[in-house]
Parts: C-alpha cells; structure tokens; sequence
C-alpha cells in the first residue's frame, strides 16, 4: 500500500473494495479509504504507546470523527500524551444519582475515553440518561460520539461547556470546570432517505462513514503523508529473525531462504521413531 488517494470515475471517488488506484500526493488533500485509514490508525496508537487491548475501539472512534470533519488525524500528529497512555481509556464514576453520572477522565483526550463513555452511558438504565465527563482535554473529540448513537438505535447529544447542568449529582470541585455533557435519549434517530446509506449504516457504524464508503474521507495530504511515515514504526524491521518467522518460507541462520520444500511434506523431524514403528509392525 503506498498511496492514500483513490479515484474511480467520478473526480473524488472512493474506491469501494478501499483498493489504492492512483497516486495523487501533489495534491492538497486526499480521499482516505476506510480501509486505509483503518490501517495507519491503528499502527500509530500501537507505535505512540496505547495498551493494545485498548486500540481496536480508539481507531474505531477516530475513523469516525475523521469522517464527521473532527480532527481526530491531527489529534494522532499531536501523539498520545502521557495520561493516555497511562489509563489507556479507564475513567472513574466519582458520583452517581439514577439516570445521571458524573466521570474523572483523569485528565486523557476525549479520543481515548469516549468508548468508556458510551459504555456507561448503554449500561445505565432509563429512558435518559446524564452524564458529565471532567478533567478531560480534547473534549471536543467526544462529539463523534453522536454519530455512534444512531447506529445503536439511540439519540446522543455532546456538548462542550464550562460548567455542569442542572439534574446532576454534585459535582467535586476538581471536576466542574470545562468538560463535557453527554445526553443519551432512548428514542428511535432520525435515518437517511437514501437507502444505500440506511444498507452501509450497521456495517460501518456511523452515517459519516457510510458517506465516506462513497467519497472517502478527505485529509490535508501532508498531515496523511506524515502520519503514513510514523506509523511504520510499528512495523518491525527485516532481519534474519523477522525473515525466520515470515510464514513458511524456510530462512537458514544467516537469512538465506533455502530450497523449497515440496507439497508431500507436511513437517519435517525424527522419523526414526515412525519407521521403527513401522518395520516392528511389518515383521510381525
């Protein structure tokens, strides 16, 4: 893979099957695949440290707010800070009344904490639910969680502000200053009148994406290329080792890929014992 753009008849469109199809790096921007997108991402939380069980749901996230114009790449050029990479996503409820929380984010992006948040938010019983999220920087990231209410059926509304709404717990000190509001209604969404949007919708998870499905998602290309370059630091260089362990391909100690084995041979060792065996079998 070694180009981002993909254009397939009409000027700016996606490639469906995310194949690369033309090298357009002199433009000012580019048309990501999901597919491409997907990919990097995920090699740069790997690389700036995020705990692997944690990086399947945060490239998810910032696939989607790439798609819904947030700027989550930019946010992956600014590399993960060192409250994320600690918490890798944990938050704590620090007060809770029926239908309303409130969350110490512990200080992480809103990238990274946002499947804790919607997590909380599902799990909490009732037709609405609260809940304010402090000691949070990014905040404005958490609005991609909008987009993910509609794939699971609920309404989610974000709001950035300075202080706390009425109807929650009391909020320590510590937690009330800028934050963010989050109100999950369970109602039926509103969904497209296109029906290849309401088709891609359960597939991709956010109308954003399913769009995106069609055009691609479009990136500034320097920030894409820069991005491309440093993700490639979770990829391990060639040696003797990596070639050792390349799948099938037979590499002696100094990294020589010796003669094919043929296809009668399933696995090579002692046979000496089979052909004992064997022979103890054929003299009886």
């Amino acid at each position: 893979m070694t180009s981002a753009t993909l254009t397939t008849g009409a000027e700016g469109a996606a490639d469906r099957l995310g194949r690369t199809r033309q090298n357009a790096s002199d433009r000012e921007t580019l048309h990501l695949s999901l597919r491409e997108l997907r990919l990097i991402t995920e090699r740069l939380l790997q690389t700036q440290g995020l705990a692997l069980g944690a990086v399947p749901a945060v490239r998810d996230l910032v696939l989607h707010a790439q798609a819904a114009g947030l700027p989550a790449l930019q946010f992956l050029a600014d590399r993960l800070t060192a409250a994320d990479r600690a918490h890798a996503g944990r938050v704590e409820i620090a007060a809770e009344t029926p239908g309303a929380l409130v969350v110490d984010c512990l200080g992480q992006s809103g990238l990274v904490v946002a499947p804790a948040l919607l997590d909380l938010l599902q799990a909490e019983p009732g037709e609405r639910v609260v809940l304010w999220a402090g000691h949070l920087e990014r905040a404005q990231l958490v609005a991609v969680l909008e987009h993910q209410g509609t794939d699971r059926g609920v309404v989610l509304t974000v709001t950035p502000t300075a202080a706390p709404a009425a109807g929650l717990p009391e909020v320590p000190g510590e937690l009330a200053g800028d934050g963010v509001l989050l109100v999950m209604e369970r109602r039926a969404p509103e969904l497209p009148d296109d029906p290849e949007l309401r088709r891609l919708l359960p597939l991709v998870g956010s109308l954003p994406a399913a769009r995106a499905v069609r055009t691609g998602i479009e990136t500034p290309t320097a920030l894409w290329w820069s991005l491309f370059a440093d993700s490639a630091g979770a990829l391990s260089p060639e040696s003797v080792t990596s070639l050792k362990h390349a799948g099938a391909t037979a590499v002696d100690d100094n990294g020589v890929i010796e003669p094919d084995l043929t296809d009668d041979v399933d696995f090579v060792g002692d046979t000496s014992g089979a052909t004992a065996t064997t022979d103890e079998k054929e003299q009886r």
